[in-house]
């Protein structure tokens, strides 16, 4: 019986819990396509910026830009150069709890500033909340904020003096801003601040998608399908192209077993969103539970083409490519990348003892 999809250690968990919440969804950037008035407290993180203070600063790839442009002293001068190793690495390190503790051991961060859709960071923000070794101390509809050694927590009473200098701007701006903070704090596992400020959201303007797709991602996460359903629906009535919807309610019919709604879904998201990681994984994961097996393969191997081109590890890749290549009943690739899976030196035992034992049941059955 194959193992794919099922037993997840660590060496692969990283790859499993970025595409765990699907609603992946708003990977341009955090901002509903719906805001048109240019205002900076709404449509940058500026707020966020300014109250930003660090010495030693972890940050993501989409803060880049923004800290370039807004705070450029908190930077040091190879974060510019995309080319250089800590750049690259710290552009990789979301994906990779363990380099991002090479990095602070080296570095020792006193903040990491997150910019940004959550589930571009769902890993190391995962490994955050587990490590608890730094604290959450600022949330806003644009970024997470993250202190070691801080003095106490961020809570609701934070968010006040944010809000207050969000004077002028309109209800339905407002909204927007609560819809995405309170989708923020669900993804930091502040769920029932999260709520309440998804549904303050919907109570000023129930026509922003963001706050009903946020609700939605806070119903699925407790299990509550139906609603988390309703939710998805209800941000889809008011926006039909409404990413993050889609890919919650993607994630909703995954996890309920109604896996060729599911892959119907998953193929909508996949046309939109072709490179991105976290949506291929979920789709490769969901195409094997539909027996999609052709589109499994090719989906993983997109994932490897991509991870290689970034200079990331494969080896999770191929092990589930391997099973894909079984499953479908072709033996030879299969073997081949059973093969190149072992050939890493830090694969676990149980997964070595599993790929061995499946090149030799391939083997025996095609008479190698």
């Amino acid at each position: 019986m194959l193992k794919f999809w099922t037993t997840l250690d660590p060496h692969r968990r990283q790859l499993a819990v970025a595409a765990a919440v699907l609603a992946a969804a708003l990977l341009a950037w955090w901002l509903p396509r719906f805001l048109v008035k240019a205002d900076a407290r709404i449509t940058t993180p500026r707020l966020a910026l300014e109250s930003l203070t660090s010495t030693v600063l972890y940050f993501n790839g989409p803060a880049l830009p923004w800290l370039v442009a807004q705070r450029p002293e908190l930077l040091q001068p190879e974060d510019r150069d995309p080319r250089s190793d800590r750049a690259r690495a710290f552009v990789q390190a979301v994906l990779n709890p363990k380099l991002f503790r090479q990095l602070d051991r080296r570095y020792r961060f006193d903040t990491l500033f997150l910019a940004g859709d959550p589930t571009q960071y769902r890993t190391l923000l995962e490994h955050l909340l587990e490590t608890k070794d730094f604290t959450l101390t600022y949330v806003d509809h644009t970024s997470l904020v993250f202190k070691r050694n801080a003095p106490q927590a961020w809570s609701p009473e934070a968010l006040r003096p944010v809000r207050a200098r969000l004077t002028g701007v309109s209800k339905h701006d407002e909204a927007a801003f609560l819809a995405l903070t309170g989708t923020k704090l669900v993804s930091a596992r502040r769920a029932a601040e999260g709520k309440a400020l998804l549904e303050e959201a919907i109570a000023i303007d129930p026509g922003v998608a963001e706050a009903w797709s946020g609700l939605a991602i806070e119903h699925m996460n407790r299990g509550a399908w139906g609603d988390a359903l309703a939710a998805a629906d209800q941000a889809l009535a008011i926006d039909k192209q409404h990413l993050g919807a889609l890919a919650t309610k993607t994630q909703v019919f995954y996890a309920t077993k109604h896996f060729n709604e599911a892959y119907a879904l998953s193929r909508q998201l996949i046309e939109r969103l072709p490179n991105d990681p976290n949506v291929l994984f979920k789709h490769a994961q969901i195409a094997h539970e539909a027996h999609a097996y052709k589109t499994e393969i090719e989906a993983l191997e997109k994932l490897i083409t991509l991870a290689e081109a970034e200079q990331r590890a494969t080896t999770g890749y191929r092990l589930y490519l391997a099973q894909a290549y079984t499953a479908a009943g072709n033996g030879p690739p299969a073997i081949e990348n059973f093969t190149r899976v072992l050939a890493d030196p830090e694969l676990p035992a149980d997964q070595r003892k599993f790929a061995e034992e499946s090149i030799q049941r391939i083997k025996s059955r095609i008479g190698q």
